[in-house]
């Protein structure tokens, strides 16, 4: 059995611990606060704004592990590739991050990050011969496309 790592203890915090705790920690100074409003102020935040800020600061910086663990490829010429998809997480994980200050920013960012995460899910449900790395990123992937729309609906 494989050892949970740091890219897993990560995306668990940024998508459950997080927002969860933070809109517990709210709700008990704050009891009259809107419960909606909170989970969707917090997993924008913490799913989208820490989640791609984070990935993207990795996949420009270190572009090796998205390229060799999650997608399994090991042509260097890709690389430069990721790195740009990194700067893209980097961009709308801005959106996230300010959202928990500007609430304006919220749906944009949701809506962007929800997409990209709800899309990047669906392809990888359909490469073949997944590793379990990416099974691990479909489903969480999927995980905060659902909770982000969901969110929106309500």
């Amino acid at each position: 059995m494989k050892k949970i790592g740091l890219y897993e203890v990560s995306v668990i915090l940024f998508f459950v611990v997080i927002p969860i705790g933070a809109v517990l920690i709210k709700k008990s100074i704050t009891p009259n606060a809107n419960l909606l409003v909170l989970l969707f102020q917090w997993f924008t935040f913490s799913g989208v704004g820490l989640r791609l800020f984070t990935a993207g600061l990795r996949q420009a910086i270190q572009p090796t592990f998205t390229l060799y663990e999650i997608f399994k490829i090991s042509n260097k010429s890709f690389l430069p590739v990721i790195r740009e998809i990194g700067f893209a997480n980097m961009s709308i994980g801005t959106i996230g991050l300010l959202s928990l200050f500007f609430a304006g920013f919220r749906v944009p960012a949701a809506v962007a990050g929800g997409l990209y995460l709800g899309i990047a899910g669906i392809q990888h449900a359909f490469r073949p011969h997944k590793a379990s790395e990416e099974v691990f990123a479909m489903i969480t992937d999927l995980y905060m496309f659902i909770v982000l729309f969901g969110l929106m609906i309500l």
